[in-house]
């Protein structure tokens, strides 16, 4: 016989996931965009090697084929820059930071296998305010290192967005 805790138990959980999905809720996952690109050669003398293993996967997630030499390609996607800056907002009573703003950006292009401009230069940027104390730097600065991953994230969103709506 079914033990009556294992059967609640379970009850309860299927009451909390259709609870969950009829409220909209949804993983954090590819923003379901798909981008109307061929065969696309991605590359970028401008970008790190991280920013573009981020931009591949997200590329591949909204249904882009990618390959891995120009001459292969129908189109080709050129990271021309990455920034990271770092500003002052506000400073204390003593003239030390008080608060930062991180900025990231990447500027891009993307034409096809005969260099004819598909989408002109482009720049996609975020911002994000962070405080700073002075006793806390060592966990400031993984905090730092952090948004920064978070803006990348944000700006590759923001890319595969934007290629998505070429064909628009």
């Amino acid at each position: 016989m079914i033990n009556k805790r294992f059967l609640f138990t379970w009850l309860l959980l299927v009451c909390i996931l259709l609870t969950l999905n009829s409220c909209g809720f949804r993983l954090r996952g590819s923003a379901g965009v798909i981008v109307p690109l061929p065969a696309t050669y991605v590359v970028g003398e401008g970008a790190s090697a991280v920013l573009l293993a981020d931009l591949r996967r997200g590329m591949r997630d909204a249904g882009v084929v990618l390959v891995g030499a120009r001459e292969d390609s129908r189109a080709v996607l050129a990271v021309t820059g990455e920034e990271k800056d770092r500003r002052v907002l506000s400073v204390g009573s003593t003239g030390a930071a008080q608060e930062y703003e991180l900025r990231y950006a990447v500027t891009f292009t993307v034409t096809d296998h005969e260099s004819k401009e598909i989408l002109p230069g482009q720049t996609i940027e975020r911002l994000r305010a962070v405080s700073h104390t002075p006793a806390q730097v060592l966990a400031k600065e993984s905090e730092e290192e952090l948004l920064y991953r978070e803006l990348r994230r944000e700006v590759v969103q923001g890319m595969v967005r934007r290629l998505g709506a070429i064909g628009k």
